[in-house]
């Protein structure tokens, strides 16, 4: 992407949501989501801007759900 993506996810439940990005060294470079989220569908977006081109990830955690996506940065 560059610089700007969506991420999109679902929750089947009312939970507390976490998303963060992290960079390759696992490093904590952004918190796009941290809040109580009802059940539904939902579209984020990132801009990436102000950081370099190269690989990062998201980790999404929701309730007892913990998924970690790669997301590769192309300026």
């Amino acid at each position: 992407f560059n610089p700007a993506t969506k991420i999109k996810f679902s929750l089947p439940e009312n939970v507390f949501a976490s998303l963060v990005v992290y960079d390759m060294l696992g490093r904590e470079m952004e918190t796009i989501v941290y809040e109580q989220l009802r059940a539904g569908n939902y579209e984020v977006n990132w801009n990436a801007d102000n950081y370099s081109s190269g690989v990062y990830y998201y980790k999404l955690i929701a309730g007892d759900f913990t998924e970690t996506k790669k997301l590769i940065l192309v300026k």
